[in-house]
């Protein structure tokens, strides 16, 4: 195999402060696909004041496509003193469809469980709020906020608004780890503090890399990597083994293709600055000879419980020029990369006769399908790869949310997925990307790109926030808490901990007979998640996933009750869900203790 596991060396390394900050200081955060246009933005001055709602006067920025949903200041209001309220939902009334409009709220499962806001595509009528919920809905504005983002967004009658005014919503560049503790609990933003461990490419190869040497062949999952310069002697030696030996070098922390070329050359690998030099397919599967990738979407919503959702849909990218690779050609990008900001110049250089081809991913299972090719296995092997890059990155990206995160559920991340197949139908991860381009250039593009956008907030679970001068003093606790855990909560989990140590793995359903206020929190929490699930496929934790728990860095309490709840289910879900409803109804969740932000 040309991932060339068997021979290579045993590497070591170690992060430190200086890391971090050197780390964070990469552009990171934009996907290959995305517009020159969408990568204007990323001044942390603009992220910083988006997300403490300052009250400094900032000249709003305009829109250049048509498309775009306009810019609507709204004025800032002033607040004023309230008592805290123990009733958990904003008072506020479900609405539901009237005539052909859609609703705008979708209700709780569960009792004293506020309703989240339904997100549609572009189009669709919706039912519209009262004035005093509207009012409240607004989303921060800043240049990477996709079109299809913005649809989605003004179909539910939320205003784009300037970045210094009261706003509950943010997509954008990824954040510095300081800006994270100026966050609201009732903000939400796409990215987790930590992310770049396994964004950028150098972090998630040593991430891989530690699991790879204690689980072996079950962690060969991405073609083995050289972090350069460090690396060098031990790649030069690989490749003087073997004439037909190539990697191919790519900067750690780059999109679009950018830096990326295929080569042996030892003048190609640098003795300062830090590249990536990833083995080479050499036999990749090819259709009509050319060579392709997939971009597949992953959703997570916590890393504490980890869980890991796939949407169905994703794109398959082809190269421009037939894969024929031999010794003068091997420098041809236009074979080699499947990068669609690389091949879509190739009909205007006249390597292409005509523009390069994209398929939806159903398109790909319907070939393979066509061909005899068990699509089923090949996506649940793909699954295994992506659950196992999580796994392999939770316990950094854990550890650093700890530092820079009061409320973890103020966070959620979609990650872009690039998966290889070699000729023996055998996924290989190439990145994770962790600001997927929802750039929609082409009718495809938006068939898949529009509905995911939709998707991803409803999953997300936005609800409207407090009134204006409650945001301080609301009731949050009907979600889960990363801090201030009570001394039963504590107990708890230290016991089932060491009992999940002491039994080697072997949980039972005990772990259910006294149920905690924070675990109903965060079993409440992820079944009105599943109920919002669209076109995601949840594929960690499932009943059929127990065998993942052993190749977490360390046992966490969480992931295993949420692993062993997925067991308990598995016949009937509704047992739990009345179990659960019947706790809240008893306000259990709320028995704890009093959350004050």
């Amino acid at each position: 195999m040309s991932s060339g596991y068997s021979s290579a060396p045993s590497v070591s390394h170690t992060s430190s402060e200086a890391d971090l900050n050197r780390i964070e200081s990469y552009e990171d955060g934009v996907d290959e696909e995305a517009s020159d246009e969408q990568r204007m933005c990323g001044l942390s001055e603009l992220v910083t004041s988006c997300l403490t709602s300052s009250k400094s006067s900032r000249q709003k920025d305009s829109f250049e496509d048509d498309d775009d949903v306009p810019i609507e200041i709204v004025g800032t209001l002033k607040k004023s003193k309230s008592k805290k309220k123990k009733q958990c939902p904003p008072n506020i009334t479900i609405e539901k469809k009237i005539g052909n409009s859609s609703p705008f709220l979708k209700s709780s499962q569960f009792t004293d469980v506020p309703p989240t806001i339904r997100f549609y595509t572009k189009g669709t009528k919706v039912t519209k709020p009262a004035r005093k919920i509207q009012s409240r809905l607004t989303w921060c504005h800043n240049s990477l906020l996709p079109i299809v983002m913005r649809q989605t967004l003004s179909a539910s009658h939320f205003t784009i608004v300037d970045e210094s005014l009261f706003h509950i919503g943010y997509w954008g560049r990824h954040l510095k780890s300081a800006q994270y503790k100026a966050l609201q609990p009732h903000q939400k933003v796409n990215h987790f503090p930590g992310a770049f461990h396994i964004g950028r490419k150098d972090r998630l190869w040593m991430h891989i890399r530690n699991r790879l040497e204690h689980f072996g062949e079950e962690f060969e999952i991405m073609p083995f990597t050289y972090i350069l310069p460090t690396d060098r002697q031990e790649l030069l030696k690989y490749l003087e083994t073997d004439v037909n030996r190539h990697v191919i070098i790519k900067p750690p922390a780059s999109a679009r293709g950018s830096g990326i070329t295929v080569t042996r050359k030892p003048k190609d690998f640098p003795t300062t600055a830090t590249l990536v030099a990833q083995h080479y397919i050499e036999r990749p599967l090819t259709i009509n000879r050319a060579k392709f990738d997939l971009r597949l979407y992953a959703y997570v919503p916590t890393f504490e419980p980890l869980r890991v959702y796939i949407y169905d849909q994703g794109l398959v990218r082809f190269a421009s020029v037939p894969y024929n690779p031999s010794v003068t050609n091997i420098s041809n990008k236009y074979m080699h990369l499947t990068n669609y900001s690389i091949n879509k110049l190739a009909e205007a250089d006249g390597i292409a006769n005509k523009p390069v081809p994209k398929w939806a991913l159903h398109q790909l299972w319907d070939y393979f399908d066509q061909m005899g090719v068990n699509s089923q296995k090949i996506q649940k092997e793909i699954e295994d790869v992506i659950v196992k890059a999580f796994i392999s990155c939770e316990k950094p990206i854990r550890e650093h949310m700890s530092r820079f995160l009061e409320q973890e559920f103020i966070c959620y991340e979609l990650f872009g997925i690039d998966i290889i197949l070699d000729e023996d139908y055998k996924p290989w991860l190439l990145e994770v990307n962790i600001s997927p381009s929802l750039h929609s250039g082409t009718s495809l593009d938006v068939s898949v790109k529009a509905p995911l956008a939709k998707d991803v907030l409803n999953l997300a679970g936005i609800h409207v926030p407090p009134s204006f001068d409650k945001l301080h003093t609301a009731d949050y606790s009907c979600r889960p808490r990363n801090g201030t855990k009570t001394r039963e909560q504590l107990v708890k989990e230290a016991s089932w901990v060491a009992a999940y140590r002491d039994q080697h793995g072997a949980i039972d359903n005990r772990i259910f007979k006294r149920l905690t206020p924070e675990d109903t929190r965060a079993l409440v929490e992820f079944e009105d998640e599943l109920d919002r699930i669209g076109d995601f496929k949840l594929v960690f934790p499932t009943a059929q996933t127990a065998h993942y728990q052993k190749f977490f860095a360390e046992p966490i309490y969480m992931n295993i009750l949420l692993q062993q709840w997925q067991i308990a289910q598995e016949g009937d879900r509704s047992i739990g869900i009345d179990r659960l409803e019947q706790l809240c109804r008893q306000k259990h969740m709320q028995s704890d203790q009093e959350i004050s932000f």
